[in-house]
């Protein structure tokens, strides 16, 4: 009888560790993975819905996820509602890869219309010349190939322009405007080198011929357009965004 009490007893006390270990393991709720987390499509309730998610993610990643709630910021793609559902993996991973094409701008930010103090200081960073070029012996209605040189004073090397040049001279009453139409550098004209524009060009006015073939004393300037840079930012001059 004893030997049957001293069993029964071993019996209970496992059944009741079991209990107290199946308790304990129900008692902590599963771990969820914060990557999971949907992104909300108003970026208003950003701050809100993933604050605490944000904080559960590795410093990098955070780092990557700020950069990428950056980006969507500026293209005012949330707030168009021209993006789908995203989850932060799916956040992460579209990030490291559009950085790992724009290394050098990964939250996409565009660069503002250049005018005022800010049109000359960039006119510096890139300048324009005129090349030697060939004329007919006729100062009359004269089909010339105009070549410009395109200087990059910048960090990112330039991948294309569309624009107009104007060429400004003492002996002229107004500047002579050149349109150039988008121009692709192949390769990209990089920091410190330059690049050649080449248009053609009907002009027959006899003193800017004559400005052309003396060009002590011109100048020649980025009017308005367009230039973009390899990383995707854009620097706009003049009246371009009116367009």
């Amino acid at each position: 009888m004893k030997g049957l009490q001293r069993r029964f007893n071993k019996a209970l006390y496992l059944t009741m560790t079991v209990t107290v270990l199946a308790l304990a393991s129900g008692c902590s709720s599963p771990q969820t993975d914060p990557s999971q987390k949907t992104i909300p499509t108003d970026s208003d309730q950003w701050q809100d819905e993933l604050g605490q998610t944000f904080e559960q993610l590795p410093a990098a990643d955070q780092q990557v996820l700020s950069r990428y709630m950056l980006r969507m910021k500026l293209s005012d793609a949330y707030e168009s509602g021209a993006m789908p559902r995203t989850t932060i993996k799916q956040a992460l991973i579209q990030q490291r890869e559009y950085e790992r094409l724009h290394p050098n701008n990964p939250t996409g930010k565009k660069s503002p219309i250049v005018t005022g103090e800010t049109a000359n200081a960039t006119a510096q960073k890139y300048p324009v010349a005129l090349l030697p070029i060939k004329t007919s012996d006729s100062d009359s209605l004269n089909q010339v190939k105009m070549q410009f040189m395109l200087s990059n004073h910048g960090t990112v090397p330039i991948e294309s322009f569309k624009g107009t040049l104007t060429m400004q001279d003492d002996n002229l009453e107004q500047g002579k405007n050149f349109n150039v139409p988008l121009i692709t550098f192949d390769p990209a004209i990089e920091p410190e080198q330059s690049g050649k524009i080449v248009i053609d060009s009907s002009i027959e006015d006899i003193n800017v011929m004559r400005a052309i073939k003396n060009t002590t004393g011109m100048t020649i300037e980025i009017k308005e357009g367009t230039l973009v840079l390899v990383d995707d930012q854009t620097i706009e001059f003049g009246n371009s965004l009116a367009k």
